[in-house]
């Protein structure tokens, strides 16, 4: 494409690639076209050598989104066989949910292979394309002699013999077409003999396997496809190189007005053939070969008719020969920076306790709750459209909210599970950098009792010193506090909980939901009490429709409640000359379920009506007034936001990202995505509008949010394949992960099963402390025992 031309040809080029069509700049062919031009003339032509630059140039105008080469470790790698699966390194949590429940032990080494080991069993999810004979080949040594047997989406498939002392050596198992599907195939190890090593009882050590159809012939050398600097017509770049027939599959989130930028160019002889398929699960594309000359050939091809959508990068060796293929990225317009001329002076925090996004117009324009504060900041500020709670109740979220760890983490999980003293807070960390801090807590499970205490200059928790909880009183406490120490820079958290059981609203809101005569069984200061018995025992509350009704009036009733005082507490911030300098947060921990799965309350599904939060942020003139932002973020990103903010150093520690480059015009890279977890039952990823909920027993379901906002659908993945993968393959990758807070990487990794994480502590439960967290709806089973005896 970029020959030689005259200057008007020159400029109608660059508009069609700014306009979004696929450009190639091939310098190779430049190189050619202007020897031969001096072959014309009568000149000599110079030796024939490679102008291409050191890197694949991307766009002009563009920022850098993903650097798909050092998600190399993501990526599908198929040799000519087939899908190829290196054990042992950052390539295999992809395949296997991490270690999360699937019998996988780490990582280590035998002799000179990287291998992966076991237990008695072991999980692993492998895509097919189609659903024909396939053949299972892995290179394994066994620690005990027995057999290894293979199941196959609940089925045997097939079994091996194996002897302790036979070292390494291939296996193949071969798996009939009757048990195999397109897409995505569970399939388990199952060894009869296990031995000690290294502490532990261990099966066998896996260097690689091979999903590959049935009667295919493995390559001399297994396919491995690693980083490396490749030489090509003299100029090296950082490239993999694909063998005759090698593909290599990355699954990612297009972004909006994104595109794809990679060089190629043969590795070995003079010239190559490339193909590129980019599919969707709603279209599979048509592929795009490239022919390439003795040169690096750099393109960039538009992903703008995608945006939103997750999508399949296929590279494919068409050729004969080796091929490199270098500088694989996603790039997106780059947007212009509002500029921060000074941090932020203070921060406030405001946590609506029990709080669901489609509760608030912003985020459901159909609720009928009436919040014209939270609809005025928003329009003031700028509101995160897909943001997650880390858990669906209040300790291990607000832990993740005030820590900036996973719940897996930070592990304040359970009942009487205690924040550790060796959890570093956000109070701490403003408290050394010279901020008064001050937290203003209406829930007993964020009190000191649990170890929340921790590094604040004023603490209260209204619970646990048996004050008024109401918004009229926290929010009044708070802003006298604030007035108090308007001079220095502060700290400020605040958790309200009037949405919270029970429900019991002034007459003048509940009239907004519920204006009719009501003489049902509900009773307002018992709802927490009656809900409880209702989710755990159905029949013994046989609600009336009339009854629901009172019952989700209540709830919505307490927000309008809140939303005055809350606009009330704005006021006093303006009135104290506080607005323009202080960033002001608005979130909460979880939502409140009305049976639209069956049951009620929170705390006991990972559904969008629990998980789903609104998160929200005004600091006028840097963060952009009505401004939305698409991506999935978590809460647990808060702490790192506001630190950037205010210019504190955001600790090392911390596993949430900032923020603030999405609502300054800077963004961060992707991939855009959040976990969640129910205790030990359930783990959930959301990325874009799909969601994907893996059990405890390691079955799945997917969810097409855009499609399906109340989650009514459930989807097993197959009619979804490309979608899957991407949510599988992330999700593999973070449960392995040894540093949550770097997940991506490949150095990062896998643990043994319970991976990283603080030293669990516990809290002695007293029937004091009982009594409080009753009061709140919270009756575990640990209390319930202790208040009965």
């Amino acid at each position: 494409m970029w020959g030689r031309h005259t200057k008007a040809q020159w400029a109608l080029l660059v508009l069609l690639c700014l306009q979004g069509y696929t450009c190639e700049q091939d310098a190779a062919g430049t190189a050619a076209q202007t020897e031969e031009a001096a072959e014309r003339d009568g000149q000599p032509a110079r030796p024939k050598r490679s102008t291409a630059p050191a890197v694949a140039p991307a766009p002009d105008g563009t920022a850098q989104h993903q650097d798909l080469l050092a998600l190399l470790h993501l990526a599908d790698v198929y040799d000519q066989a087939g899908l190829f699966a290196d054990f042992g390194t950052a390539a295999r949590p992809k395949y296997t949910i991490g270690n999360w429940n699937s019998g996988w032990l780490g990582e280590s080494r035998e002799g000179e292979a990287r291998v992966s080991t076991f237990g008695k069993t072991a999980r692993l999810y492998l895509p097919a394309a189609k659903k024909k004979a396939m053949q299972l080949r892995l290179r394994a040594k066994p620690y005990a002699s027995g057999a290894l047997i293979v199941y196959v989406n609940g089925k045997t498939a097939g079994e091996a013999r194996v002897a302790q002392g036979d070292g390494f050596r291939e296996l193949l198992i071969p798996i009939p077409v009757a048990q195999l599907r397109a897409g995505e195939n569970s399939i388990m190890l199952r060894a009869t003999k296990s031995a000690q090593v290294r502490g532990k009882a261990r099966s066998m050590a896996i260097d690689w396997l091979r999903f590959e159809p049935k009667g295919a012939e493995a390559p001399a050398a297994p396919g491995r496809v690693e980083l490396s600097q490749v030489p090509v017509a003299g100029v090296e770049r950082r490239a993999i190189v694909l063998a005759p027939g090698a593909q290599v599959d990355w699954f990612v989130e297009a972004p909006d007005d994104g595109s794809l930028v990679f060089g190629s160019g043969p590795a070995s002889g003079e010239n190559g053939s490339l193909s590129l398929l980019v599919s969707t699960d709603r279209s599979e594309g048509s592929a795009r070969r490239m022919e390439l000359g003795p040169a690096w050939s750099d393109q960039a091809v538009s992903l703008s008719s995608h945006a939103g959508a997750i999508v399949r990068l296929r590279f494919r060796n068409e050729g004969t020969s080796d091929l490199g293929l270098s500088d694989v990225r996603i790039v997106r317009r780059a947007g212009e920076p509002v500029a921060m001329q000074e941090p932020a002076r203070n921060v406030i925090v405001l946590l609506i306790d029990t709080l669901r996004s489609s509760k608030v117009r912003a985020y459901y324009p159909k609720t009928r709750v009436k919040t014209p504060v939270l609809d005025e900041f928003a329009a003031k500020g700028t509101l995160f459209e897909r943001s997650q709670s880390p858990e669906n109740w209040t300790k291990p979220s607000v832990a993740s909210v005030l820590t900036s760890l996973h719940p897996a983490t930070h592990r304040t999980k359970q009942d009487a599970s205690k924040l550790p003293k060796s959890a570093l807070m956000l109070s701490e960390v403003y408290k050394k950098a010279g901020f008064k801090t001050a937290s203003f807590i209406a829930n007993g499970y964020v009190s000191n009792a649990f170890g929340f205490d921790q590094g604040w200059d004023h603490y209260t928790n209204y619970i646990r010193e048996a004050r008024n909880t109401n918004a009229s009183n926290v929010f009044g406490e708070a802003q006298s506090w604030i007035e108090k120490h308007k001079e220095g820079r502060f700290f400020v958290y605040i958790q309200t909980i009037d949405p919270h059981v029970p429900y019991d609203p002034p007459a003048k809101f509940l009239k907004m939901y519920d204006a009719q005569p009501y003489s049902g069984q509900v009773q307002n200061r018992r709802t927490h009490l009656m809900l409880d018995e209702a989710k755990k025992n159905p029949k013994k509350y046989a609600f009336t429709k009339r009854d629901k009704e009172r019952i989700e009036a209540l709830h919505d009733g307490e927000i309008s409640y809140h939303d005055e005082y809350f606009g009330k507490f704005l006021v006093k911030l303006r009135e104290l000359g506080l607005e323009e300098n202080t960033i002001v947060v608005v979130t909460s921990d979880h939502g409140e379920e009305f049976q639209e799965h069956g049951s009620w309350g929170h705390g006991h599904s990972v559904y969008q009506e629990l998980l789903g939060v609104p998160l929200m942020f005004r600091w006028p003139g840097v963060v952009r007034a009505g401004e939305r932002i698409a991506p999935v973020v978590s809460t647990m990103d808060i702490g790192p936001t506001v630190l950037e903010a205010t210019g504190v150093a955001i600790p090392d520690v911390f596993e949430g990202r900032s923020l603030l480059g999405f609502m300054r015009g800077d963004w961060p890279a992707g991939p855009y995505v959040a976990f969640s977890d129910f205790l030990d039952h359930r783990r959930v990823i959301r990325g874009g509008d799909w969601k994907m909920i893996i059990r405890g027993n390691l079955t799945q379901v997917m969810f097409d949010l855009g499609n399906d906002y109340w989650e009514k659908r459930e989807l097993d993945g197959t009619q979804h394949p490309i979608a899957q993968r991407y949510l599988r393959t992330l999700h593999g990758q973070f449960l392995g992960a040894k540093d949550r807070g770097r997940w991506l990487a490949a150095s990062s990794g896998s643990t043994a099963k319970k991976g990283p994480g603080l030293a669990e502590e516990k809290q002695d439960m007293t029937p004091e402390l009982c009594r409080q967290l009753v009061a709140l709806g919270y009756i575990s089973a640990e209390c319930d025992a202790l208040l009965k005896n």
